[in-house]
This record gives structure tokens, C-alpha cells and sequence, in this order.
């Protein structure tokens, strides 16, 4: 089993990196293997602009998601919705690399939290096929819950625990 990992941050070193690097360290753990899709090193192009059909990147992105046995997003909330990094990735994506997929969802916010990224990734995934599991985590308050490159913040912690958990048994189940 491999689970990739999406971020809708820019790189690894802000607060959704962070939260991709604490997943990376549990499924570590558990022994399953993970691919990080790096959307600075790997940029893809804007839909519509010239020659962005026979993008490496995108090949490369597709590629990822097709081999992958599921999926986790991590994205940032900008705006009430999801940030442009992540809606483009999704965008890139289609039913042929989704559809009967296991999605994990994970927002980051700024402020309070809610639950309004996540239900805009999960209404983009369901049009795309996927499954999104029933456990969602969004983390509030900026990196007030993220200590030493992990979740600080017990019930936060153990929530992320139990989203990862239930991926992969919906995984190994669908497999």
C-alpha cells in the first residue's frame, strides 16, 4: 500500500508541511509507504495555457495518483475554500486516477475552526470519483497546535490518528 500526499501549500517548510511531515513520521510507524507530490519542485501549469497538455509535470502528478492506493489532502484555507495550489492539483486530476480512491482531508485555518475547505475538497473528490473517508481533521489557529514538526495538541493528535487509521483500513478493505 502506498498513500500519497497532497499539499496545497507552497513547498515543505510551512505550516501544511509541517502536518505532511507528521503524517510522513506515522504511516512511517505503521510501515506504509508514501510518495509527497512537491509542488515546488514539480510546478505545475495553469489549465488552458499553451502546451500545458503534454506537461511532465502534470504526467508526473497523474502518474503519482494513478499508482497510489490512496490519498491524503492537506490544504491551507484561504478564503472560506481550499487554496489555488490545491484546487490546481485537484484540476489536474480526473475520474481515471480517482475514481474508487480512499481520500483522507486534512485544512489548516488561520483562525477558528470549520469545516468549510473541507467540504469544498471533499465536494471536487466525490466529482471525481473518489471516496472520501468520514474522518476529516481541520487544524485551527495557525501553527498554535504545531510543535517540533508535529501536532501538538492531543485531541488534534489522536483525530489525526484516527483519520490515518481509518484511510488504511478502508484501503486494505477495498483492495
Amino acid at each position: 500500500m502506498v498513500v500519497l500526499i497532497l499539499t496545497g501549500g507552497y513547498g515543505l517548510e510551512g505550516s501544511c508541511g509541517l502536518v505532511v511531515g507528521d503524517i510522513v513520521s506515522r504511516l512511517e510507524q505503521k510501515g506504509v509507504g508514501y510518495r509527497v507530490f512537491r509542488n515546488d519542485n514539480t510546478i505545475l501549469p495553469i489549465i488552458g495555457e499553451p502546451d500545458c497538455w503534454n506537461s511532465d509535470a502534470v504526467k508526473q502528478l497523474k502518474d503519482l495518483a494513478s499508482s497510489s492506493s490512496a490519498i491524503i489532502l492537506v490544504s491551507p484555507e484561504y478564503h472560506g475554500t481550499m487554496s489555488s495550489t490545491m484546487k490546481l492539483q485537484l484540476d489536474w486530476l480526473s475520474k481515471d486516477e480517482l475514481s474508487r480512491k480512499p481520500i483522507g482531508l486534512v485544512s489548516l485555518l488561520g483562525g477558528t475552526s470549520n469545516t468549510s475547505t473541507l467540504n469544498h475538497m471533499r465536494h471536487v473528490c466525490r466529482w471525481l470519483g473518489a471516496i472520501c473517508i468520514p474522518e476529516q481533521i481541520a487544524i485551527p489557529e495557525g501553527r498554535t497546535h504545531l510543535e517540533d514538526g508535529k501536532i501538538s495538541n492531543p485531541d488534534l493528535s489522536n483525530r489525526l490518528d484516527t483519520l490515518i487509521d481509518s484511510l488504511l483500513e478502508i484501503t486494505d478493505k477495498l483492495s
